[in-house]
C-alpha cells in the first residue's frame, strides 16, 4: 500500500510539473509572430534544459558546495542558493543557447529568437526541478502544504527560470549582428551576467527569509522587462518585413497586396480565415506556408544587408524566392503561373523575350 501511495504521489507531482509547462511553452511559441523557429531546435532547447542541464547542475552544485561545507548551515544555505546555484545553472543552461547560436547561426535571427530559445531552456529546466521539489514536498507535507509548494513554484514563480535564461538569449541576439569578435563576446557575457544577477536576486531573497514577496516582485519585474523588449522586437521585425517585402513586390516575387498582407499580423490572420471559408483547409495551409516562407526571405535579406554573405545567404534567398513563386502558383496566382524564374538569384519574369536574367545573368527556368 505504501508503494502504491508513493507512485500515485509521484504521478501527481509529474502532472503538476508538466501541465503548467505545456501552457507556458505554448505561450512562448506564440511570441514568434512572423517566422516560427524550426521545431527540432525548439525541442532541442527544451530538452537540454529538462535533462542534461538539470543533471549537470546537480552534479556541479554538489561539487561546488564541498568547499563551503565548514560554514554554518544558515551561511552555507545562503551561499549555495544565492551564489553557487545562479553561477552553475545559468552557465549550464547558457551552453545550449551558445550551441544553437553557433551551430544553427542562420536560424538565430535576432533578440526575439534569443528570448524564445532561452525561455524554452529555462522552462525545461524548471519543469524537472519542480517535479523534484513537488515530490519532496509530498513526502514532507500534507495536501495543503504540497498545494502551496505547487502554486508557488508552478504559478507565482512559474516564469522565473524562463526569464533568467531569456537575458542570456538577449545577449546572444544582440551579438548576432555585432561585427566585432570582442564586442560579440562582451554582449554574450553581459547577457549571461544579467541572467545570473536576476537568479541571484530571486534566490537570495528567498534564502534570507521573510522576503518571499520581494522575490516575487523582482521576478515579475524581470518578466515585465522581457515583455517590453519583446514588444520592441515585434515592431522592429515588422519594419524589416515591410522594407524587404516591398522590394520583393517591386521585383515581382510577391504582389504588392501579398507583401502588405504578410507584413501585418492582423491582415495575415484575416486572409487565412477568408481562404478557409471559400477554399478550405488546404488553401489555408498553402497561404500560411507562403507567409512563413516570405517572412524567412525577408529576414535572410536583412541578414545579408547587415552582415554580408554568411554561409550561402544569397543562395538561400534565391531558393526562398523560387519557393514563394511555386507556392503562389499552387494558390492559383495567374501571374505566377505565367512566370519564369532565374535559377541563380530567384527573380521572376513574365517577359519571354529575354534569355537571361538582367540582374545576375543567370538562365531562366520554368517557375
Amino acid at each position: 500500500m505504501g508503494v502504491l501511495i508513493i507512485l500515485i504521489a509521484f504521478a501527481f507531482c509529474i502532472l503538476a510539473g508538466i501541465v503548467p509547462t505545456i501552457l507556458y511553452v505554448f505561450l512562448v511559441w506564440r511570441l514568434d509572430r512572423y517566422e516560427k523557429e524550426p521545431l527540432r531546435l525548439l525541442a532541442a532547447a527544451f530538452l537540454w534544459g529538462a535533462l542534461p542541464a538539470a543533471v549537470l547542475s546537480v552534479i556541479l552544485e554538489n561539487a561546488f558546495d564541498l568547499p563551503i561545507g565548514a560554514l554554518s548551515q544558515s551561511y552555507r544555505q545562503i551561499i549555495s542558493a544565492s551564489v553557487v546555484a545562479p553561477l552553475v545553472e545559468e552557465s549550464v543552461k547558457g551552453l545550449a543557447l551558445l550551441g544553437l547560436f553557433w551551430l544553427a547561426h542562420s536560424e538565430f535571427d535576432d533578440v526575439l529568437d534569443g528570448i524564445i530559445y532561452g525561455s524554452l531552456v529555462g522552462l525545461g529546466f524548471a519543469m524537472t526541478e519542480n517535479i523534484f521539489y513537488f515530490f519532496r514536498a509530498a513526502q514532507q507535507n500534507t495536501l495543503p502544504g504540497w498545494s502551496v509548494v505547487v502554486l508557488g513554484r508552478a504559478v507565482a514563480f512559474g516564469f522565473n527560470h524562463a526569464m533568467f535564461t531569456s537575458f542570456t538569449g538577449i545577449g546572444l541576439g544582440l551579438a548576432r549582428y555585432s561585427k566585432s569578435v570582442a564586442g560579440r563576446w562582451l554582449l554574450i557575457l553581459s547577457g549571461l551576467a544579467m541572467a545570473m544577477m536576476a537568479h541571484f536576486c530571486h534566490n537570495f531573497f528567498l534564502a534570507a527569509g521573510d522576503l518571499c514577496l520581494l522575490s516575487f516582485l523582482v521576478d515579475w519585474f524581470g518578466v515585465f522587462v522581457v515583455l517590453v523588449i519583446i514588444l520592441l522586437m515585434w515592431g522592429r521585425e515588422r519594419a524589416w518585413l515591410r522594407t524587404q517585402l516591398a522590394e520583393e513586390a517591386a521585383l515581382g516575387v510577391l504582389t504588392p497586396l501579398q507583401a502588405e498582407t504578410i507584413a501585418s499580423r492582423r491582415e495575415r490572420f484575416k486572409r487565412g480565415w477568408y481562404l478557409l471559408g471559400i477554399s478550405g483547409l488546404p488553401q489555408l495551409r498553402l497561404w500560411r506556408t507562403l507567409a512563413d516562407t516570405a517572412s524567412e526571405l525577408a529576414f535572410k535579406k536583412h541578414q545579408l544587408a547587415t552582415m554580408g554573405e554568411e554561409k550561402g545567404n544569397s543562395a538561400t534567398i534565391a531558393a526562398l524566392r523560387i519557393k514563394v513563386l511555386r507556392l503562389r502558383q499552387r494558390l492559383g496566382d495567374q501571374v505566377a503561373l505565367s512566370s519564369r524564374v532565374c535559377s541563380r538569384c530567384g527573380r521572376p519574369t513574365t517577359n519571354a523575350d529575354t534569355a537571361f536574367c538582367s540582374y545576375c545573368g543567370g538562365p531562366w527556368v520554368a517557375g
